[in-house]
């Protein structure tokens, strides 16, 4: 706790000089208020983005990020484009609150991509944040991971993310809080536009995508969308732990079109299917991944005199194919592999909403209400061979979850410059169906539901027209996934068991912050505590409570309580035309009060959440076509097990981009990933060697559109 009232006094302090720093690099004019537009590029990754009138839907509804009594940012497509990156989790990195693994998606197995903010924990299948693609979910519905190369680049406006629990809107996995994906839609002023980019790099690294957007008739507009990706990946186990060892490769394709109805100003249209399907050889030849993931989505919203309905519906249905390496007997790990287990994971997901928003007054300025349900089925099938390749088992777990919430929001705004947003969510969760197959399983296992009210109260004072304070305090859960509950899986002599009797995590807290925005000065500032119950881990078995034929194991459970506290500060300059600066800085204390089954773990940080971290990038931008970018990440000291007996040390890495661009028709670009080759561990789980962190990479490429 004294670690983040000193990091608290240290950002106040600092914070505390903006507008003094302001008022000696700017000369006298107009003040800008928070509503005013911003300087062109002011907004960044590390920068509270209430420096522009950018809508965003993430709150369930559309509201000017000045608007906002919340912690807020929008990452845009220009910095998407800026930041060297292969995939969305590695744009996002440097944003604060966001918490992932240090290794990039496509480097690890797929459910070891988990999400969480504000040090809620992650670690191996646990999520705490909720992932969306134009307000639809796309969290796994079966373990809760993302599979963030489904959404190409390329295809991205813009991202926003809303720090802290956002259950009271949209229920399950927001208990972190929650990011919107927000595509792009082709420009009315033109017919017809067609674009490619495409480009090569370090460790066989491609990328080719393409897009066509046609406006069909002053109501109709598409677009569709195609890109593969991929790389041969590098050697992320180093030679002296075994020569089985290979570089993790990876290879999807996407392929996506979206319509566009809008026939009259009263109502908005669009419907959205989406084909996904990647494939990873990951660090041993027989240990191999394969994806397909489908999905239709469509919203419609309409206008009824000072009403507002908007309907959404999707559909997902998805296969997941997992073969896993085992050791033989008498070889050393990392001598010989031979493939243990097959995973095959059918899942299916379809939900909907429904939202009726109108205005009242000056006073009572939004009234909104809804519902949405969301029902998941899913079943894993394992077969488990010997080394002579036989089949010696095969086992299955699965079932089907329902989801029904409702919820209201109420805007309102008793006195000028002081707004006050209250809004309430009842969910209730069903489990059935449910079978547990595995060895020593109890077959099949009674329905078990439960239900939770969230409310969130937040609230905003703009004290001046440039500095305006909030505060928040809120409620918020999250459900076990159907992994958690059914799914287990086997390595010779182990078994990683699930819980069908596991409860809802629960979660209450609170935040405090103020925000500055003075000219081309920007700053915010965030202090927030949260504690969490029933907290969903594992815990090790016993000799006694493990299957025949097993020497080790672990069972998920439902263990005590963590509490975690941090801040997060950041600043941004608009230093001169073309030219700006952004840093941020964030420290959490996440940490585990009560485990009975764990006493190790008590007062000792969660897995995967750093102590600290920074970040700065330093951008140009000029009418003649040049651009450039220079991003530096500091990691803090972190774990790879709740024990804190697996460590992952601190390091910096340095990432530079640049481009030209010819008359808004072609650009050439290239980016450089660790640019000084900084050496890291960024995976230390125990499941395998420790894992390099991506070394020098360098990625060249042309974009053009026409």
């Amino acid at each position: 706790m004294s670690t983040i009232l000193k990091a608290t006094a240290v950002a106040l302090a600092s914070l505390a000089f903006v507008p003094t720093i302001a008022r000696a690099q700017t000369a006298p004019g107009p003040v800008q208020s928070p509503a005013m537009p911003a300087a062109p590029g002011a907004t960044g990754a590390g920068t509270e983005l209430r420096l522009a009138p950018v809508v965003v839907s993430a709150t369930r509804s559309e509201r000017t990020l000045a608007d906002q009594p919340m912690s807020v940012t929008v990452v845009d497509k220009t910095e998407i484009e800026q930041v060297p990156a292969q995939s969305l989790d590695d744009v996002l990195r440097t944003v604060p609150g966001i918490n992932l693994p240090l290794t990039a998606s496509y480097q690890v197995h797929p459910t070891a991509n988990f999400i969480s903010m504000r040090g809620l924990g992650g670690g191996h299948h646990v999520v705490r944040a909720l992932v969306m693609l134009d307000g639809i979910p796309i969290n796994d519905p079966f373990f809760g991971y993302v599979q963030w190369n489904r959404v190409p680049m390329e295809n991205i406006e813009r991202v926003e993310v809303v720090r802290g629990a956002g259950a009271s809107l949209w229920g399950n996995y927001a208990m972190g809080g929650v990011i919107n994906i927000v595509t792009r839609k082709p420009s009315k002023s033109v017919k017809a536009s067609v674009g490619a980019s495409g480009g090569g790099g370090s460790y066989g690294t491609y990328r080719g995508d393409g897009f066509a957007d046609f406006v069909l008739s002053d109501s109709v507009s598409m677009r569709a969308n195609f890109d593969a990706w991929g790389t041969a990946g590098f050697n992320q186990i180093q030679p002296a732990y075994g020569p089985i060892y290979v570089p993790t490769s990876f290879n999807a394709l996407n392929g996506q079109a979206s319509v566009y109805i809008n026939p009259d100003p009263t109502l908005t249209a669009n419907l959205r299917v989406n084909v996904h399907s990647n494939n990873q050889v990951l660090m041993i030849p027989v240990q191999t991944n394969n994806q397909q993931i489908y999905d239709l989505a469509g919203s419609l919203t309409k206008k009824f005199g000072d009403y507002d309905l908007t309907v959404t519906a999707f559909h997902e249905q998805s296969r997941f194919l997992t073969n896993n390496a085992a050791t033989p007997f008498s070889f050393q790990t990392g001598q010989a592999a031979y493939l243990q287990n097959e995973h095959t994971t059918p899942v299916f997901s379809t939900g909907g909403s429904l939202q009726l928003s109108t205005r009242v007054s000056d006073v009572i300025r939004l009234i909104s209400v809804g519902a949405d349900f969301q029902w998941i089925s899913g079943t894993d099938t394992a077969l488990i061979f010997n080394q002579t390749g036989a089949l010696t088992q095969q086992y299955s777990g699965g079932g089907k979850q329902q989801f029904i919430g409702a919820f209201a929001q109420v805007d309102v705004s008793p006195v000028k410059d002081f707004q006050v947003l209250m809004s309430g969510r009842l969910q209730t969760f069903l489990n059935y169906d449910g079978y547990d197959g595995a060895p020593g399983g109890a077959g099949l296992v009674s329905s078990t539901a439960a239900t939770s009210f969230d409310p969130r109260l937040s609230m905003q004072w703009n004290v001046t027209p440039n500095v305006s304070v909030r505060g928040a305090g809120y409620t918020a859960f999250r459900a076990p996934t159907l992994d958690n509950l059914y799914r287990s899986f086997s390595v010779p002599f182990g078994i990683f068991l699930p819980n069908a009797q596991l409860t809802p995590e629960r979660l209450w807290g609170f935040e405090a912050g103020f925000d500055v925005n003075w000219g081309p000065v920007t700053g915010q500032f965030t202090a927030y505590y949260q504690q969490v119950s029933n907290l969903i881990t594992t815990r090790n078995l016993g000799f006694g409570q493990l299957p025949p034929g097993f020497f080790f194991g672990t069972q998920q459970i439902n263990a005590g309580k963590a509490v975690v506290q941090g801040i997060e500060a950041q600043i941004g300059w608009q230093i001169a035309p073309g030219w700006k600066a952004e840093a941020n800085y964030t420290t959490v204390s996440s940490k585990i009060v009560e485990n009975q089954y764990d006493p190790l773990s008590i007062g000792r940080q969660q897995a995967g959440i750093p102590t600290q971290q920074a970040a700065a990038t330093l951008s140009y931008s000029d009418p003649r076509g040049w651009r450039a970018m220079a991003r530096f990440r500091w990691i803090g000291q972190s774990w790879g097990d709740n024990d804190n007996t697996l460590p992952l040390n601190s390091f910096t890495v340095t990432d530079l981009s640049a481009g030209y661009n010819f008359q808004g028709k072609a650009e050439v670009f290239v980016n450089v990933q660790n640019l000084f080759n900084q050496y890291y561990i960024a995976d230390n789980s125990g499941l395998n060697p420790p894992l390099q962190g991506t070394p020098f990479s360098i990625f060249a490429g042309l974009k053009a559109k026409f």
